[in-house]
């Protein structure tokens, strides 16, 4: 069996995991061959087929439906049993094993799967958190993205937060200034702008009226505690 050890894929495309076998009765063998491809050293196989040697019965190895994820590339019957997966996701990193079992013997081989994509900022919006109101950006990417804030007033300092290939990071939002959010990594780079464009978001007049509002209600609420504490004292 041949395999390659590691297999670089790309987000939302398609790869292919190649496994090439051959057997010493492969002229004489009249059983079934079943295939099987595992992830990550599990019972359960992702995808499994079988044929007959001598036959032209191909069981469940030829499967056209094109909104299958799981697909075998090659010609079976010339012992490629190599794996095609489509629209890619980051959980499909990982380690595969490409299996044979004979009527006779079993063959394993272990590939490695790599998902990788340019760093993308997949939102940027105001959000009322504890500490006020805040602009919050969230990235994603493999590598994991760094994250860069600057705003019209200068550089600004934040503490990003990471769960798997997504990060997240907030910056105080003041009116008056202008924030952008650049995310980075070794395949790429991407930023937007907040508030954006005023010919690209129709909304931003009311989103700021909306956080006027929010904040002021935020300050009633303090003073109204800071009065009933000062009325309950005495």
């Amino acid at each position: 069996m041949k395999v390659q050890d590691r297999v670089n894929g790309s987000l939302g495309q398609n790869v292919i995991l190649p496994c090439i076998f051959t057997h010493p009765k492969q002229n004489s063998y009249t059983g079934d061959i079943i295939i099987k491809w595992i992830k990550d050293n599990k019972n359960e196989p992702i995808f499994q087929c079988n044929f007959h040697n001598k036959t032209r019965e191909d069981g469940n190895c030829i499967d056209s439906t094109p909104s299958k994820r799981l697909l075998l590339q090659g010609n079976h019957r010339k012992g490629d049993i190599s794996l095609r997966i489509n629209n890619l996701q980051f959980t499909d990193a990982s380690q595969y094993t490409c299996r044979v079992e004979l009527d006779y013997d079993m063959f394993n081989k272990y590939t490695k799967l790599d998902v990788n994509a340019p760093a993308q900022i997949l939102s940027l919006d105001l959000e009322l958190q504890a500490l006020g109101m805040m602009v919050k950006c969230i990235t994603q990417g493999n590598p994991i993205p760094e994250i860069k804030w600057t705003s019209s007033s200068g550089p600004l300092q934040h503490f990003p937060e990471k769960n798997g290939h997504i990060v997240s990071s907030s910056v105080p939002f003041f009116g008056q200034d202008v924030y952008t959010c650049q995310a980075v990594n070794s395949l790429g780079q991407d930023q937007k702008k907040f508030p954006p464009d005023q010919c690209q978001c129709k909304n931003c007049f009311g989103l700021l009226v909306i956080t006027g509002i929010l904040c002021s209600l935020l300050l009633l609420g303090i003073v109204a505690f800071v009065l009933f504490v000062v009325k309950s004292s005495k």
